[in-house]
């Protein structure tokens, strides 16, 4: 995707809000899934296939490459949107690529097997991918400063609060970073907190955390420190979409407990990204499956048949249709779309697919002219976060280049939606125009760059209404996602809400378990029971 090049600047203030457009998913495409369905288009074509994959998401790309890898030939991905990638897109303009939505990739723990075997193909990793410590393409390594934080008039190194923390506070920050450390390590043979997640001990003290919230977890163990809270929220906001009153406290420490991967001669906290995010693990995804990648392409109905599975999809752009015959589906869109098209979906599973709660996200692509002016403290950085703000702060395309320019550049502003039931914020998303959030963005910047509109010549957003399940308590024990962890036979699921929150790895790791249990039923093989996990 290529976008206008940034406009003339005029060397004068400007105080209106700079021009640009909607980027991202049309709204009105997903919407189309949301009513009863008759085919009105032709059938344009029909065949037959071992291995239909709905999505082209992450879930759906690693599954495609997981029958590749496993010898299984006869396969193909349909993809509602115009282009594979899922919230791991990238787009360019003039300037820079930048993200379109997920925008890193934490080092891959030692439990992420196929996914290190993925990135030794893309070229990610050089030499062993199953080492402790591999060596990753310094190209990849986010160049420090990785992260840095706003707070009393000048910019700290890193994002948990430290400059200014009373004796009280700097004494609960420490306990609690200790805690989740002691999180970290084995329990019983095992880790409690995984990644993937499926990999986790199946401790009952850990899944009684599923059953409050994090926030309330935080109080029993007599945690209040405002800045604690602030940086525990901030976190929960970054991966789940949902803050800290929210999400169930198994969730929220596993977001400080699994993530334990580490990188020949590097910091262990350090993470993998380009200018574009993620965007280059699913275009290498993508190259990787050719020409079976079927884009503007609706699954509209999936029907049990006495041999396999009727599919039934629309062409987005003709409303033709085409028809499949397929052994097998594997399933990479998000579930709550499933009820809709799956024809006899057992109740559990509809049940859990349609009390899914998706947070919607905004995001605002700054287009930087000139660098504003700094506050005092650490340079620029890749992440910059403003303390206190409702929105995550914003990420610098140009951080990458090692270069001391700070523009032109494009600055990746990040917003989950919260504070009020989801329908309303999801209603709010849809309803207020560009502007509402261009503005929304320079305001929730101002504090450490109350000038920044002189400097920005466009501003263009992307919104995702369903960006991400939220990990609600209640949702690791439930019945219904157990049901689709497993599957039914040749109809597998492989989407990241199937682990009940969005990550890469998890989506990943889902595309595998799905294409596994697929390809070992058509090899008649066992599967390989590391990849197959059902929590």
């Amino acid at each position: 995707m290529v976008l206008a090049p940034l406009l003339a600047c005029s060397g004068q203030p400007r105080r209106d809000t700079p021009p640009g457009s909607w980027l991202g998913p049309d709204p009105l495409l997903g919407h189309r899934l949301r009513d009863a369905w008759t085919p009105q288009g032709k059938v344009r074509a029909r065949g037959s296939l071992d291995v239909l994959v709905v999505g082209a998401g992450v879930g759906g790309l690693s599954a495609a490459w997981w029958l590749a890898a496993q010898g299984v030939d006869d396969w193909l991905v349909c993809e509602m949107g115009a282009a594979p990638g899922g919230n791991a897109q990238a787009a360019r303009n003039a300037v820079s690529e930048f993200p379109l939505g997920a925008h890193y990739l934490p080092l891959p723990t030692r439990e992420s097997v196929t996914l290190r075997r993925l990135l030794a193909e893309l070229g990610a990793i050089e030499g062993d991918p199953y080492v402790a410590r591999p060596r990753y393409a310094e190209t990849l390594l986010c160049a420090a400063p990785l992260e840095r934080l706003f707070r009393f008039g000048q910019w700290q190194d890193g994002i948990i609060p430290d400059a200014g923390l009373t004796r009280s506070e700097r004494a609960q920050m420490q306990r609690f970073l200790a805690l989740m450390g002691e999180f970290k390590q084995n329990r019983g043979g095992g880790k409690g907190f995984c990644l993937p997640m499926g990999q986790s001990v199946r401790d009952a003290d850990l899944l009684a955390l599923d059953g409050l919230t994090f926030a309330a977890w935080l109080a029993k163990q007599g945690f209040d420190a405002a800045p604690l809270l602030w940086y525990a929220d901030y976190a929960c906001r970054d991966d789940y979409g949902a803050g800290l009153h929210e999400v169930s406290a198994w969730a929220g420490i596993h977001y400080f407990a699994s993530r334990d991967g580490e990188a020949e001669a590097s910091a262990d906290d350090v993470v993998l990204t380009t200018p574009g995010g993620n965007g280059w693990l699913t275009a290498g995804l993508a190259r990787l499956a050719g020409d079976r990648i079927r884009t503007d392409r609706a699954v509209r109905r999936v029907s049990k048949e006495k041999h396999g599975w009727r599919v039934e999809v629309e062409d987005s752009r003709t409303g033709s249709l085409d028809v499949y015959d397929a052994k097998s589906v594997i399933w990479a869109a998000p579930l709550f779309i499933a009820p809709r098209v799956i024809e006899g979906l057992p109740d559990a599973a509809q049940d859990h697919a349609r009390s899914i709660d998706y947070a919607p996200w905004v995001m605002a692509q700054l287009s930087i002219a000139r660098s504003p002016r700094e506050a005092p403290g650490v340079p620029r950085a890749w992440d910059n976060v403003i303390y206190g703000s409702r929105s995550l702060g914003f990420v610098d395309a140009s951080h990458q280049a090692l270069s001391a320019a700070q523009a032109p550049t494009v600055w990746t502003w990040y917003h989950a939606l919260t504070g009020a039931p989801t329908p309303a914020l999801r209603r709010r998303l849809l309803e207020l125009g560009r502007e509402h959030w261009a503005r929304m963005a320079l305001a929730e910047l101002a504090p450490a760059y109350p000038d920044l509109i002189d400097s920005v010549e466009r501003i263009d957003c992307v919104r995702y209404g369903h960006a991400m399940a939220k990990p609600l308590p209640g949702f690791l024990t439930a019945r219904g996602r157990h049901w689709f962890a497993q599957g039914d036979g040749l109809l597998q699921f492989a989407h990241a809400d199937v682990s009940g929150f969005s990550v890469f790895e998890e989506a990943h790791a889902r595309g595998v378990a799905a294409a596994e249990r697929i390809a070992a039923r058509l090899k008649q093989r066992q599967p390989d029971r590391l990849l197959i996990y059902t929590f």
